[in-house]
């Protein structure tokens, strides 16, 4: 594994191309989520170093979207990647790899098989170290502050929660967030060491969900309005 002065690096290159996106996947984001992806990866057997290098440069679509005013996919921006590693300095020989990891991201049949590409593998790792971090303590708090970067209310119950499950963009509220989305994180989730530390993390979302519809109808008298239990 690399040392943390590449990271470094490429960490400064990356806040100038991130500036401009939204808070949920700011530059403290992409440091929770290569950081996690390190952990995973190593636990899984793999590099730490390229896991992270695929952290840092995972979210240019994002920074894209907010430009373009559309949903952009990782693959439309391979080269603006491409070229965020070559000016953090990092070896040309990984390019691809990284490139290969972060678009694979967008499957949901990662092989646990240690014969499987190890771009897949990294992917994997990425993609769960991306979802641990809307889970937890973490995940509550980046969608409150999203929330309200956007004018979501915290729980509206003329909109409830959507039966279609997760769509993006806005939601109905921020609570209905959870229930659309954040609560099937855990099941989505594709390595061992990512299904362990989900378990807490869906615990603690599960949590302030049962403490939240306790206090809204402390505040209204009745559960007719409150959000749903878990």
């Amino acid at each position: 594994m690399s040392g943390a002065g590449e990271l470094r690096r490429l960490r400064d290159v990356v806040a100038g191309d991130m500036a401009g996106a939204d808070v949920a996947h700011d530059l403290g984001h992409l440091d929770r989520v290569a950081g996690l992806s390190a952990r995973l990866a190593v636990r899984e057997g793999l590099d730490g170093f390229v896991a992270a290098v695929a952290a840092y440069v995972h979210d240019h679509h994002r920074a894209a979207e907010v430009r373009l005013g559309r949903v952009v996919a990782p693959a439309e921006v391979r080269d603006d990647a491409r070229d965020a590693l070559r000016r953090g300095g990092v070896a040309e020989q990984l390019w691809d790899p990284v490139l290969d990891a972060v678009e694979a991201t967008g499957r949901y049949s990662f092989s646990e098989a240690a014969s499987a590409p190890t771009a897949d593998r990294i992917a994997a790792c990425l993609h769960d170290a991306d979802m641990l971090d809307a889970m937890g303590a973490t995940g509550i708090a980046r969608a409150f502050a999203y929330g309200g970067a956007i004018g979501e209310p915290l729980w509206d119950p003329a909109a409830g929660v959507a039966t279609g499950g997760y769509r993006s963009g806005p939601t109905g509220s921020v609570v209905a967030h959870f229930h659309e989305k954040l609560l099937r994180l855990r099941g989505e989730l594709r390595t061992a060491a990512g299904r362990e530390m989900g378990e807490r993390r869906h615990a603690a979302l599960e949590e302030f969900l049962r403490r939240f519809r306790e206090e809204w109808v402390d505040a209204h008298g009745d559960s007719g309005g409150a959000p749903p239990g878990v």
